[in-house]
């Protein structure tokens, strides 16, 4: 598995709007799937989540602006 592109953002939590930190890293497989990890290190409650990604979902993840940081978390 190799790490293709790693990010970090703020994010408010929704319930005590406390600003936190997420981390989005995108992988790929040696058999080239994509695997978007999404981890939160303030939130325990939220706990990591793995999202297969096609090649056209990761290039468009790659290519997000910030604005769009963390929108799989939805």
């Amino acid at each position: 598995m190799q790490l293709i592109a790693s990010r970090i953002y703020p994010f408010l939590d929704s319930q005590s709007l406390e600003e936190h930190q997420a981390r989005d890293s995108l992988f790929r497989t040696d058999d080239g799937a994509f695997v978007l990890h999404l981890s939160s290190s303030k939130t325990p409650n939220a706990g990591d989540r793995l999202v297969w990604q096609s090649c056209r979902s990761a290039l468009i993840w790659i290519n997000s602006t910030p604005e769009d940081f963390g929108v799989e978390w939805e």
